[in-house]
């Protein structure tokens, strides 16, 4: 009994010691990670908007949900000091789960998307992440729901994938309108 005692409480030290630890590496980290994750999304929003030289987060801006597409961020696309556009990054339903940019001009097109994050399968579902997929919704409207097969081609194989990058770049195409409208 002595025996198990002293085996708990040095599993115990053990244990609190690699908590401190951990506690301590991620506090150290945290600040650099967030930088990180924010110069990746600057530079996906200057992928999506071009014209824009800088880009202003929507003071206020609360978090929504629409059909199962979360719309995580709203910034205004800014060129010579004017709004010219927004980016919306939304994040919803695919095979498994991706985080969009979209980029929306004044005349309500879709300038542009972009992939944050993508955890589909390997091989079909990844095959969103390239060119000749994402390249096509660029001078779509973003006044209306995307259509695969209509507005752009899906990818062979990969229907869920495609269905839920148009389900989540419509959501994010329309709540870039509403905010269009406010300009």
């Amino acid at each position: 009994m002595k025996e198990m005692l002293k085996l708990g409480l040095t599993l115990a030290i053990f244990a609190a010691v690699a908590c401190v630890a951990l506690a301590f590496v991620n506090n150290l980290t945290a600040p650099t990670i967030a930088k990180v994750e924010q110069e990746k999304a600057n530079a996906g929003m200057k992928t999506v908007f071009a014209d824009a030289d800088t880009f202003e987060e929507v003071a206020g801006f609360t978090s929504t949900v629409e059909n199962g597409v979360t719309i995580d961020k709203v910034c205004y696309a800014i060129k010579n000091g004017a709004k010219v556009g927004v980016v919306v990054q939304a994040t919803g339903n695919t095979y498994d789960k991706a985080t969009i940019l979209v980029g929306i001009n004044a005349d309500k097109v879709i300038t542009g998307i972009n992939f944050l994050a993508i955890s589909d399968t390997p091989g079909f579902g990844q095959k969103a992440t390239e060119p000749a997929f994402y390249e096509q919704f660029a001078g779509l409207s973003a006044t209306k729901a995307l259509v695969p097969g209509t507005d752009f081609d899906g990818i062979s194989g990969a229907t869920i994938t495609t269905d839920g990058v148009a389900t989540i770049v419509s959501e994010a195409a329309k709540i870039g309108v509403e905010y269009l409208a406010a300009l």
